[in-house]
């Protein structure tokens, strides 16, 4: 039985890397900011200079899951890492969580900041993002680094356990001591459930995209995944192969965890990319 999800796997290491960083990454208030955005209140933190790069996080995380990056990027690039709506310090609606909707709230906040184009990394949930972001709104990310992103919501993505319904608890079946941990985590505790249950079912029905829509992506793409990531090596190739402009990076003896596992080989990697002339067509 799936006893913590594995969207709450991300938000347990998370809360470990907080613990153990000198600057509270995603509790920062000196570098902390709030934006109206759509229906909500979107959080975001900002870190160094230089060409904006926005960070987005995982599903049930914050941007405490860069305590590692961060600094490593932040001595090149102006960091715009950002609280998806639901978790960390953004709001919730009463609007169904969809990729389609995170897309939204980043393109409102970037054109708040007055950012015509910015690289962007995505983990997990926040490459899915950030895919979208590039098929939805085009040209407002001129690179884009996705890792452990899928661009289907089955069986061919992750293993079969991910999408059994019938191992999933959810809020109302948790034990009270379980509920209670998740409110204690949650800025919004009377939300907490409804939250909880919203972030489950966003990974169980999204994303969607066709290979035809993936086809029209056209800014030039970085795939990245551990080499035993939870996201199928196959399907990792699979979108690699369905964006016309990308190169594809399997990072070694790294699971789906790349940005807390491998955080300097994963930046010079990424820097590497930011900076490259040319990306081959294919």
């Amino acid at each position: 039985m799936m006893k913590n999800f594995f969207f709450l796997i991300i938000f347990l290491f998370q809360c470990e890397l907080q613990a153990q960083s000198a600057v509270e990454y995603g509790s920062n208030s000196s570098a902390g900011h709030y934006v109206k955005v759509n229906d909500i209140t979107l959080y975001y933190e900002e870190y160094g200079k230089g060409h904006p790069l926005l960070l987005m996080h995982g599903n049930g995380g914050s941007i405490a899951a860069f305590s590692k990056l961060i600094p490593l990027l932040s001595k090149k690039y102006r960091i715009i890492a950002i609280d998806s709506r639901a978790q960390g310090r953004s709001e919730d609606s009463d609007k169904d969580l969809t990729f389609e909707q995170m897309a939204s709230d980043v393109n409102e906040l970037l054109k708040s900041l007055h950012l015509d184009s910015v690289y962007a990394f995505g983990w997990s949930d926040g490459g899915i993002i950030g895919l979208q972001i590039a098929y939805s709104f085009p040209g407002k990310i001129s690179r884009l680094a996705v890792s452990g992103a899928n661009f289907r919501a089955d069986s061919t993505a992750l293993a079969y356990e991910f999408f059994d319904t019938t191992k999933i608890i959810w809020f109302n079946n948790l034990p009270d001591t379980e509920k209670e941990r998740v409110r204690k985590h949650s800025r919004f505790p009377k939300r907490a459930g409804s939250i909880y249950n919203k972030l489950i079912l966003l990974d169980l029905n999204y994303p969607n995209f066709t290979e035809e829509q993936l086809n029209k992506i056209t800014v030039p793409t970085l795939v990245i995944a551990g080499d035993h990531d939870i996201i199928k090596l196959s399907h990792t190739v699979e979108l690699f192969h369905s964006l016309p402009h990308s190169q594809l990076f399997i990072v070694p003896n790294c699971s789906h965890s790349v940005p807390i596992e491998c955080a300097e080989l994963l930046s010079r990697e990424l820097i590497r990319f930011f900076a490259s002339p040319n990306i081959h067509t294919h």
